[in-house]
């Protein structure tokens, strides 16, 4: 049948249920357990759901940051364990395992249940004598991994090295040396676009390319230090934005458990590619964290990684007005009483934003080359700055801004980046807190709303977005936090 949840949450006649459906491997054989807040049979399936999960224990957590660093979304599992018939379970690995949470109505169909997370165990243990709990991560878990582990190999000076990935294009980066012998140096795993001009000590040298396998031989003895401009991976086109990049390294690198198609929200990924197509660079020649890497890659045009409650990778910039049609929110959608200022955030007047990043710092160097490229060669980023006189004045806002290190290259989507960002804050920001009622169990992380309260300016309605979501499903209140 089908199903109306909007009225549903606010049906007072409802008998809500909510379904768990988690995975641990016992003795070699992954396993899925069917577990429940109530009584429940999939009579499709011929499957009974165990009512062992505490209601009041499915509470998640869903937040953005402020400043794009990562966020996970968390929450807990309790399981009632009072005869200790579950204390087996501990010994199963539930590690890194599969775990979706669906909410609906005991009358309903399986099918009709929604998805209100589905992500990854981090483990399971027992916080009291009578219960077990299973924590639940995003599946930004998986990416905390290292990139890549794989080494050159073989039996030359470099052979316990890691072999380099380069995504975008790349300035001045420093190449391994694969094979002394022949002077072959690599700067990728794979096929890339193109190894640029190559340089000993900043004096360009000769170079036969072998783009199908991310090398080159010099062809001549180097004497000093070998660097070189990359346009990297290159599948079958090449990657040069956020978007395109980040997907090709969450499917393709880190550990074992990997994303697929499956687990991006490609047409939101598809739309923020369209809106983001600056193009970016970052080289990776040491063991670094995956989930890392794509943070870098996101905060450089002011965004971040974020997991759906279906599991679905996507990508989303704080910012006002957000995407899509706001969700109007009143004071009929608000307890009486919660509603607060939780944090107000700085005027800023400036941003200083660098870009164009030197992957080997080269002082000094004595060649005869210009002292213009010098100078490049000597510093770790181009810089531009953006102000505002006004703002500047108004708040006495004398001191120079901090840098914001991205992996941009270019200056005018420098300085577009540091426009978007001055026109965010150089008004007064603030995150609003407040206990919603059921109806807003449908907001998402990243949604547009307008916020309309007689209280902190927001008596005509004001522009936000949802940047922090606490939802405890057995009552459906939930713990919302707007910026405005």
């Amino acid at each position: 049948m089908a199903v109306n949840f909007t009225a549903w949450l606010q049906d007072t006649t409802a008998i809500r249920c909510i379904l768990v459906e988690a995975v641990s491997n016992i003795a070699g054989v992954n396993t899925t357990h069917y577990l429940s807040t109530k009584n429940y049979s999939d009579d499709v399936a011929g499957r009974i759901y165990e009512p062992i999960v505490s209601a009041n224990s499915i509470q998640l957590i869903e937040r953005m940051s402020i400043d794009s660093s990562p966020s996970m979304s968390f929450g807990d599992v309790e399981l009632v364990n009072v005869d200790g018939a579950l204390d087996s379970w501990l010994n199963d690995i539930w590690v890194n395992k599969a775990i979706n949470i669906y909410a609906g109505d005991v009358r309903w169909l399986r099918s009709d249940f929604v998805t209100i997370f589905s992500g990854t165990i981090e483990d399971i243990d027992s916080r009291s004598a009578q219960t077990l709990n299973i924590k639940v991560r995003d599946k930004l878990q998986r990416l905390n991994t290292p990139i890549t582990e794989t080494k050159l190999g073989g039996s030359t000076p470099n052979k316990n090295e890691i072999i380099p990935l380069c995504f975008g294009e790349c300035f001045n980066v420093s190449p391994l040396l694969s094979n002394p012998a022949t002077l072959e140096f690599q700067t990728h795993q794979s096929a890339i676009e193109e190894n640029l001009e190559v340089r000993v000590n900043g004096v360009p040298v000769g170079l036969v390319n072998d783009i199908a396998h991310g090398k080159f031989t010099l062809t001549v003895q180097p004497f000093g230090k070998v660097t070189l401009s990359v346009q990297g991976d290159k599948p079958a086109s090449w990657n040069t934005t956020v978007a395109s990049i980040i997907q090709r390294i969450v499917q393709n690198y880190g550990g074992a458990n990997k994303f697929t198609s499956g687990d991006l929200d490609s047409a939101q990924l598809s739309a923020f590619d369209s809106a983001n197509p600056q193009p970016v660079g970052i080289y990776i020649s040491a063991r670094e964290n995956t989930l890392g890497i794509c943070n870098q890659l996101a905060s450089s045009v002011g965004a971040q990684l974020v997991m759906s409650r279906l599991g679905k990778l996507q990508l989303l910039k704080l910012e006002l007005p957000a995407p899509g049609t706001p969700f109007e929110i009143g004071p009929d959608d608000i307890f009486e009483n919660t509603i607060r200022i939780s944090k107000k955030l700085p005027v800023k007047a400036a941003f200083k934003v660098n870009y164009n990043k030197n992957w080997t710092i080269q002082p000094e160097l004595l060649t005869g080359i210009p002292e213009s490229h010098k100078k490049i060669y000597a510093s770790e980023y181009a810089s531009v700055t953006v102000e505002d006189a006004t703002v500047k004045s108004n708040y006495a806002l004398d001191s120079e801004p901090i840098p914001i290190d991205t992996l941009l290259l270019t200056a005018s989507d420098s300085i577009n980046e540091g426009n978007r960002s001055l026109n965010l804050y150089k008004t007064p920001r603030f995150v609003i807190t407040f206990t919603g009622k059921p109806r807003l169990v449908e907001l998402f992380l990243g949604r547009a709303v307008t916020l309309t309260y007689p209280r902190f300016g927001l008596d005509s309605g004001k522009d936000g977005q949802v940047i922090g979501l606490s939802i405890d499903w057995s009552t459906l209140y939930s713990q919302v936090e707007v910026f405005v």
